[in-house]
């Protein structure tokens, strides 16, 4: 799996999204977004030659993610912060926030909006997504980083 190509990367990627979760109002295959919303990101966002953009979650100007084929990029407000998938280490929803959502909220486990990115240097980086589907879809994306990282 670590041999694959960017273009690989990419339909390895879009095939665990549209199987453990889908599309949303705001998140979905780059390729599937509106061009207004890819302009933006791209605006903000240096891609290498070899480097493909794979999903977004596009709220608006001020709020998205973008996975690429080497980064994930989180943008909120005037702060953006890109991460190598080098630099991640594994992606998870914080256990006191997760008991709460499932023990208070009907929708239980698709209620869930909040993922943390763990760096191999120990930070933790907290990131918002569209609830629901696309979220289940996008953490396991993340999640699946570390498998493809060194190709």
């Amino acid at each position: 799996m670590t041999s694959l190509s960017p273009q690989g990367k990419v339909d390895r990627l879009l095939r665990i999204f549209e199987r453990t979760g889908g599309e949303g109002q705001w998140t979905r295959a780059f390729e599937r977004l509106p061009d207004a919303s890819r302009v933006q990101m791209l605006e903000h966002v240096p891609i290498a030659l070899d480097e493909l953009p794979v999903l977004a979650h596009f709220e608006d100007e001020a709020r998205w993610t973008l996975i690429t084929t080497d980064k994930v990029v989180i943008c909120r407000g005037e702060q953006t912060r890109s991460l190598r998938w080098t630099e991640i280490a594994d992606t998870t929803v914080d256990a006191g926030y997760a008991s709460a959502m499932l023990g208070s909220h009907p929708r239980g486990k698709l209620a869930l909006n909040r993922l943390t990115l763990v760096c191999v240097s120990g930070e933790l980086v907290a990131i918002e997504l569209e609830a629901g589907p696309p979220f289940i879809g996008l953490w396991n994306v993340l999640k699946t980083l570390g498998n493809l990282r060194a190709g």
